[in-house]
């Protein structure tokens, strides 16, 4: 029991954030293709009929991020996260009796409305809170644990629904939902520190840390940086570039290979992007954040790069790891930078909004570049647009690293070299 109480409350948000991770994105976003075939069998349609509903939860979850960050801002996260765990777990349970397309084109959209606030912004923003020290690490962890619980959810539920049926599948993945989460909202998960709790690392001697210069930065003396600039052309770049994901299969197929290695490489992609976003936080915290940006800048450009230009199994395997370990900057760098760049004060708002323009360049890369596929047969044009706005984005964040460090040298004399060095 005395070493229980020594445990810094952070670390009981932290393993909060995991579960939300390993449950919010393993298993809601990641096995919703599962149903596709199951539910357009069952209900008479195209799979195309059938996969409009995550259309529909996509926009609904990009016009959400518009203002859900103005929101956690201004009311008890407790209550946010309880609510829209509460929509996500009933909304999945209430498919089980879904007979028209109709219903699962609302319930997704409703499902769209709660992902920002439950899957897609706690984690940075509690983190963020909670957090003054090893802020990379813990998110970089939390964030790729995600990649574990579409491992392990996949095929839980692919088999609950060959041997059950689609119907049992979702009421199982509503209960996970409800039973995984809500009890985290209820018992664990506080938005801030309180009652003279300090965050984890916070030293109230060392009032010099570079992320103190422009800490309470709001959304519009935001938008008067650079820096909001810098990073929100990156988001769109990376998360354009993400679009791709897709179609990886379809390109391998495309130049003469079976689609068992175009799995091979989806799944090398999917083991580099839970590599790339633990490590890429552990070496934020560490090193030089310029240098890191520029290693992860070059592994994606690397991997996207081999994409086109290689022809072999495991070369294009080995190219789906470099890219998915450089999703890392996108993934972990981004949600840290912002924070670091704009402080906790308006936190939530920003990054959401910046998110917002990432979630529409993803969307629009999807259909883009299958229409670039159809009237050039080829995906070379996309693949190497994508490796000219990986150069890009690593280009405008290392920018934003080094004006944030010429705000601290001009406004900030007193503070220490190694800090300033740090980024």
């Amino acid at each position: 029991m005395g070493n229980l109480k020594k445990i810094h409350y952070a670390w009981w948000i932290f393993l909060s954030t995991c579960i939300i991770s390993l449950v919010g994105f393993g298993l809601v976003i990641n096995t919703v293709g599962l149903f596709y075939d199951p539910v357009g069998k069952a209900l008479g349609i195209g799979r195309g009929e059938v996969a409009l509903m995550s259309t529909f939860q996509n926009v609904a979850s990009a016009v959400t991020l518009l203002f859900a960050g103005k929101i956690m801002g201004k009311i008890n996260i407790k209550v946010i996260l309880s609510v829209a765990f509460a929509v996500i777990g009933l909304g999945l349970m209430s498919l089980s009796v879904g007979k028209s397309i109709l219903q699962f084109y609302v319930v997704w959209t409703f499902i769209g409305i709660a992902s920002p606030f439950a899957i897609m912004l706690p984690i940075p923003i509690l983190l963020g809170n909670w957090f003054e020290k090893k802020l990379g690490t813990v998110m970089g962890f939390s964030l790729g644990i995600s990649a574990i619980g579409g491992a392990v959810f996949n095929p839980i539920i692919s088999t609950i629904i060959t041997n059950n049926g689609w119907r049992t599948g979702y009421i199982i993945s509503g209960a996970i939902v409800l039973i995984a989460l809500l009890p985290l909202t209820l018992f664990v998960i506080k938005g801030k520190p309180q009652n003279g709790t300090l965050p984890y690392g916070h030293d109230e001697a060392d009032n010099t840390n570079a992320q103190n210069i422009i800490e309470g930065l709001s959304f519009k003396e935001a938008l008067k940086t650079p820096m909001f600039y810098l990073v929100a052309a990156a988001m769109i770049a990376l998360q354009y570039v993400a679009g791709f994901v897709q179609h990886i299969s379809a390109h391998i197929v495309n130049i003469g290979l079976p689609l068992t290695i175009g799995a091979s490489v989806i799944s090398g992609v999917m083991l580099g992007a839970a590599a790339g976003k633990i490590s890429i936080g552990w070496c934020l915290d560490r090193f030089n954040n310029a240098v890191v940006i520029i290693i992860y800048g070059i592994l994606g450009v690397i991997g996207w790069s081999g994409l086109v230009t290689a022809n072999t199994s495991s070369l294009l395997i080995a190219s789906g790891f470099s890219l998915g370990i450089g999703q890392g900057i996108l993934l972990v760098s981004l949600p840290y930078f912002i924070r670091k760049f704009f402080g906790s004060k308006d936190y939530g708002n920003i990054y959401s909004i910046i998110s917002m323009f990432g979630a529409a360049a993803s969307a629009v890369a999807v259909s883009l570049d299958g229409a670039v596929f159809d009237s050039t047969g080829s995906y070379t044009v996309p693949l190497w647009t994508n490796v000219i706005l990986y150069i890009a984005a690593t280009v405008s964040i290392v920018f934003a690293i080094k004006l944030t460090r010429k705000v601290i040298k001009k406004n900030y004399d007193q503070f220490s070299k190694e800090e300033i060095n740090n980024g």
